[in-house]
């Protein structure tokens, strides 16, 4: 029965040779399809007494963060001195919104796509490839995508072969779905 009433409101827990530390269940705890701590809107892991914290798909962020993802602006994302909170941003704001609201140019296009990249002070360049699904919808229109690709990427081609794992030389779709 105690191991029961225990096992009832305990939390994690690390046994060691002569003690064993346990905490109490979190009273909030909020994880994303990865099993990360995540949560936008307040503490993804929040404890009676108080303490908490406040997590983007699993990568810590200062409380109030989240709230403060709805009045995202170019500018801001840019001026943002933290790479890992301008990523978090980037993602949230979206990367086709930030590409058409920052001013991007296009660098490269063919028939795969068109190739952006804008460059991000004090991180690696932010390169896409707009891609356009070759399936229609039912309605029959089709689908804009765009596919992040390491900043090393010239040309639209080469960045859809590499989100293939594969060199632009040997890209040759036989069909597309």
């Amino acid at each position: 029965a105690g191991l029961r009433r225990v096992a009832e409101s305990a939390g994690w827990w690390w046994p060691y040779e002569r003690l064993a530390i346990v905490t109490r269940r979190p009273v909030e705890l909020h994880l994303d399809d990865m099993g990360r701590l995540h949560r936008g809107d307040g503490p993804a892991l929040a404890y009676a007494d108080g303490f908490a914290l406040h997590a983007w798909h699993g990568m810590p962020v200062p409380a109030g963060f989240g709230a403060t993802l709805g009045d995202l602006t170019p500018e801001r994302i840019r001026n943002e001195p933290n790479a890992e909170l301008r990523r978090v941003m980037l993602e949230h704001f979206g990367f086709d919104r930030y590409l058409a609201e920052s001013g991007a140019r296009p660098v490269h296009s063919d028939e795969t796509g068109v190739l952006w990249r804008i460059e991000l002070p004090g991180d690696e360049p932010l390169v896409m490839v707009e891609v356009v699904n070759s399936t229609p919808e039912p309605d029959g229109t089709r689908r804009t995508y765009f596919l992040r690709v390491p900043p090393w990427v010239q040309r639209a081609r080469q960045g859809v072969a590499w989100t293939f794992g594969t060199t632009e030389e040997d890209y040759h779709p036989r069909r597309e779905t």
